[in-house]
């Protein structure tokens, strides 16, 4: 039976991101999920999961493998998404409440410092390989908001990424 284990990637990342994520709001009111947000989650929620894989397509290596057959990437790259969630009957209290989560999130990915040491230490040994992470850093963050029964709901998304080199 598969153990169920986060320690691989991208969940070690996701993990690390979202337990910097719950420091973010000392009173302890902003709820943190390890998934995509759903409408009915909290008044003010992040969420961080994984959604992409992709191959560094000039790394890939034979790995002692006869040709043909399967050759293994030894650098791949992980998106991780952070979703931060404010839901509101007053428009413009919910719009400033979440531009300043959507910036604390901006500001903890590029300058915290426990974040950063977290995600340099991250390495799984799975197979005879280690994964490790090489470098991160962020692509875009995307803006949503809507009005569902005299509340309003702004959704914004953080997109960054994680590459990693398998050893």
């Amino acid at each position: 039976m598969i153990s169920a284990d986060d320690s691989v990637f991208p969940n070690n990342a996701v993990k690390v991101i979202a337990d910097r994520s719950r420091l973010l709001d000392p009173a302890g009111d902003v709820q943190v999920f390890l998934r995509p947000l759903k409408p009915e989650d909290p008044v003010q929620s992040i969420g961080v999961f994984g959604s992409l894989w992709l191959p560094i397509q000039d790394s890939i290596e034979m790995r002692g493998s006869d040709s043909p057959g399967p050759q293994e990437p030894t650098l791949q790259r992980y998106s991780i998404a952070i979703q931060a969630f404010v839901k509101d009957a007053n428009e413009e209290r919910g719009l400033n409440a979440h531009s300043v989560l959507s910036k604390m999130i901006l500001a903890m990915l590029y300058r915290d410092e426990p974040l950063r040491i977290g995600l340099a230490e991250l390495s799984v040994t799975m197979l005879g390989l280690t994964e490790r992470t090489r470098r991160w850093g962020v692509t875009t963050q995307r803006f949503v908001n809507n009005e569902l029964d005299a509340e309003w709901l702004y959704l914004s998304t953080v997109e960054c990424w994680l590459e990693t080199e398998t050893i």
